[in-house]
């Protein structure tokens, strides 16, 4: 397994604070700052072993089959309501987009609603199920180099994947508009329902999710490229739902 691990900066991502080893999982080491208390591991799995898994085998999602299609279309259906204000007669995007049900939910209030996942799969069912929208298969950051810039970005479970927190916030930064929103979802570490004993929590689960961030150290992060928390849903379970404006940058 060391063959296909990245040793990365064992600082902070977030702060560059000093960090201890908290737990290992699975043969993954995990490090927690001791200001910020972010979460992550380290050594992280390589780029190619990271593409090769979401490109061609993440959920099992064929051109034709995709996983709970069903459910995950009411969700978005639902989902898609509280956004409304944020979407309606706007272009929007969805960051790490899967099978494109937001994308088709959120675009029936939308100017235009595109989609952008890493896993080809995923992008060749929401092409063929939802060929009114435009969805492109490529790393994140690739879709960032476009420059095309949206006034609402929606990115659900999608940060606490990416091996490298800032190149995903520089891709966020790139595509939402100034005074533009983002919405994100995620696994919240600061949550009272996370476990004493971390390694009970699922959400810790590498090499499939590789950091987690409290309420702290995320307003931070996103401080950093220019965002601010707009609007913070509550939830009865460990996890963010926020949405983010961007004033700067």
């Amino acid at each position: 397994m060391l063959a296909n691990m990245v040793e990365y900066d064992l600082a902070c991502e977030v702060c560059r604070g000093a960090t201890n080893l908290a737990l290992e999982k699975d043969g993954f080491p995990v490090r927690r700052c001791e200001q910020c208390e972010f979460l992550f591991v380290s050594p992280r799995p390589a780029l190619s072993v990271v593409i090769d898994h979401y490109a061609k085998n993440y959920r099992g999602a064929t051109e034709t089959f995709y996983p709970k299609a069903f459910d995950r279309k009411w969700r978005g259906f639902w989902q898609s309501l509280l956004f409304i204000r944020y979407v309606a007669g706007r272009r929007i995007l969805d960051l790490g987009c899967g099978g494109g049900f937001m994308v088709a939910a959120l675009g029936r209030f939308a100017r235009e609603a595109v989609g952008v996942d890493i896993s080809e799969n995923s992008i060749a069912y929401a092409k063929r199920e939802f060929p009114q929208h435009r969805f492109y298969a490529e790393p994140l950051a690739d879709f960032a180099s476009r420059g095309e810039q949206f006034d609402f970005v929606f990115s659900s479970e999608v940060l606490e994947h990416v091996l490298d927190p800032h190149e995903y916030m520089m891709t966020l930064r790139e595509c939402v508009r100034p005074q533009g929103f983002a919405y994100i979802s995620a696994p919240d570490a600061g949550h009272s329902a996370v476990p004493g004993d971390l390694a009970r929590w699922g959400d810790i689960c590498p090499p499939e999710h590789l950091q987690w961030f409290n309420a702290k150290n995320m307003g931070m992060l996103f401080a950093d490229y220019g965002f601010v928390q707009h609007r913070r849903y509550r939830s009865k379970t460990p996890s963010h739902s926020v949405i983010f404006q961007k004033v700067s940058g």
